[in-house]
Formats: structure tokens, C-alpha cells, sequence
């Protein structure tokens, strides 16, 4: 019997995370592993964490649609392939830069006279700490 497919949201989450983020991973088989967010989908509420969920896929040889130098064409080694799986996003933590803690997420504005100088960014939550997520 087919498992039924998880349900996606029905309107896309805003995540706390994004790519080239340093997270860690809080829950799950690879817990306290710390990386960078290679892919993030909004849509799904999922990340690709750099070094965690990783899964391994048996794949075939198969040929290259770019011919070689001699004009034959080469092929794709197969194998046990490694990669990263997506997790949910609910299970990192972004790491802040300057204390580096895994942190929760927190919001401040900077304020200007300028047009268009109200701009929204990052923090830690950490009340020792409090310095800015976006470098």
C-alpha cells in the first residue's frame, strides 16, 4: 500500500533561514550537525543543510548527452551516490556569526531620512548578545 503524500501548506511560510546561512541542526538522525544552507524552498518549508540528511542513491552508468574529444560519447559513472536531503525548517537553528550560538530569530529596524532607508533586518535573540544575523 502507497503512503500518502504529505500535505503542503496552503500558502508558503516565511522562513527565519536563508541560503548561505550557517545553521545547525536541532532534531532528527543528524542532530548537532552545523552547515550551510545550500537551497531554501519557501513553498515547502524545507532547506538543504551542507553535510546533514544525507541519503544515498544507487544509480546506473549512463552516457553523456556532450560528445568527447574523440567524438564518442563519454559516460556518467554510477554507483552509491551521497547527497543532502531536504529537512524541515523547523528543525534548524541559524547560528549567529558573532557568538556562535544556535539562536532564535529576532527583527529591528534601521531607521534613516533617506527614501527607502526603513529596512528590516535579522538579529540574535540572545540578550547578551544581539548583534545582526545579515553580514
Amino acid at each position: 500500500m502507497p503512503r500518502p503524500k504529505a500535505s503542503k501548506p496552503e500558502e508558503p511560510v516565511k522562513l527565519k533561514v536563508k541560503k548561505g546561512d550557517t545553521v545547525e541542526v536541532i532534531s532528527g538522525k543528524s542532530k548537532g550537525v552545523r552547515g550551510e544552507i545550500l537551497s531554501a524552498f519557501p513553498k515547502e518549508n524545507k532547506v538543504i543543510v551542507k553535510g546533514a540528511n544525507l541519503i544515498v542513491r544507487h544509480t546506473k552508468d549512463k552516457p553523456s548527452n556532450k560528445p568527447g574529444a574523440a567524438g564518442s560519447n563519454r559516460v556518467i559513472k554510477g554507483g552509491r551516490v551521497e547527497k543532502e536531503a531536504p529537512l524541515f525548517a523547523s528543525k534548524v537553528m541559524a547560528v549567529c556569526p558573532a557568538c556562535k550560538r544556535p539562536t532564535r530569530v529576532g527583527y529591528a529596524y534601521k531607521e534613516g531620512e533617506e527614501k527607502l532607508s526603513r529596512r528590516k533586518y535579522r538579529v540574535c535573540k540572545h540578550p547578551d548578545c544581539g548583534k545582526s544575523l545579515d553580514v
